[in-house]
């Protein structure tokens, strides 16, 4: 009896553990890169911090590893889409510092104004 409870354990967390969705992860903007980078480069760079947020909103909609998710209650999904958030917002909001420093004539882009599209 015991065995099979603990098989039953194992199992859940295992299939728990491969249920987590993965998002993309932004990585920060250092300030070597930062002071490299043209105002082209990071108008570039802040359309391709769009298109990183579309992921995560795509990621985030219910799939197959939805009800699996459940079984740690979605915690690590949640977990796993707000550092995702997190990373991309500083990364965004770095950027902006870089474009106003370099004083970058370009209007923003569009919808991609600050964090989570603000």
């Amino acid at each position: 009896m015991i065995k099979s409870v603990l098989a039953v354990a194992l199992l859940a967390a295992t299939v728990s553990a491969c249920a987590t969705k993965n998002f993309p992860i932004a990585t920060p903007l250092g300030m070597t890169e930062a002071s490299m980078m043209t105002c082209h480069d990071i108008e570039l760079e802040l359309v391709r911090v769009g298109e990183v947020r579309l992921q995560i909103q795509d990621k985030s909609k219910r799939d197959w590893r939805s009800p699996v998710g459940y079984l740690d209650l979605g915690i690590g999904n949640a977990m796993a889409r707000s550092e995702a958030e997190t990373a991309i917002d500083k990364r965004a909001l770095s950027l902006m510092d870089a474009r106003m420093n370099k004083k970058c004539d370009a209007q923003p882009s569009a919808g991609l104004a600050g964090p989570s599209g603000l």
